[in-house]
């Protein structure tokens, strides 16, 4: 039975308002589409596949206002904030569900996006990063660090306190040069255990005899 995609299911810039007619690929292959209105009105059968996976957003007014730099390392950065925030981005409940959004400035004109980046001193080995969690993606919130910092500041990381500072787990440990594997040392706190016996005291020795 075809899975149902209920009228109204927003998917990035699209609602669905029905089925849209069978695409039939040059192998034969028959795809569904889904009949979608786009915000700046135009009415498009979208795949159904390609909805799912946020590889289209838009009837194509996203990347024809783009100039040309949709593939560019701006332009992936700029699809892809729009899609994690998109109702149908696999992890919804990091942004979606917590009501974070991308700012309609940026969301209605790519090159106001293009000209934050190029201002704020962007280059490709940084990650733009929300100052305040709580809060969407805005000139006004955002800036561009490294991997690390990025890391430090994301909700979902697992934090400790390590010779009296808040930090990152996972950052902790690489800068220790891993004396325990992560997960050991995660789920060891989550049991009770002081930081530094989790982080240095060397699990058991396993009995593995009977596996010689």
């Amino acid at each position: 039975m075809a899975l149902k995609i209920p009228n109204g299911t927003k998917f990035g810039k699209l609602t669905v308002i029905g089925e849209g007619e069978k695409l039939t690929l040059p192998s034969g292959q028959t795809n569904r589409t889904m009949r979608c209105k786009c915000e700046c009105g135009k009415l498009k059968d979208i795949r159904l596949l390609h909805l799912k996976r946020g590889k289209t957003q838009s009837c194509g007014c996203i990347t024809k206002t783009m100039n040309g730099e949709s593939y560019t390392n701006i332009g992936r950065l700029y699809r892809s904030i729009i899609y994690r925030t998109s109702e149908n981005y696999r992890e919804k409940h990091i942004y979606f569900q917590k009501g974070i959004k991308v700012c309609k400035e940026w969301l209605n004109s790519y090159d106001s996006f293009k000209k934050f980046c190029l201002e704020n001193n962007y280059n490709k080995k940084l990650q733009i990063d929300r100052i305040d969690n709580s809060k969407g993606y805005s000139p006004d919130n955002c800036r561009f660090v490294t991997p690390k910092i990025n890391c430090n500041n994301r909700d979902i990381t697992f934090r400790v306190h390590y010779n009296g500072r808040r930090r990152s787990l996972q950052i902790l440990l690489k800068e220790l040069n891993y004396p325990n594997k992560y997960n050991t040392v995660r789920s060891r706190i989550l049991r009770g255990w002081e930081v530094k016996e989790a982080i240095f005291k060397k699990p058991a020795k396993n009995y593995i005899g009977r596996f010689k």
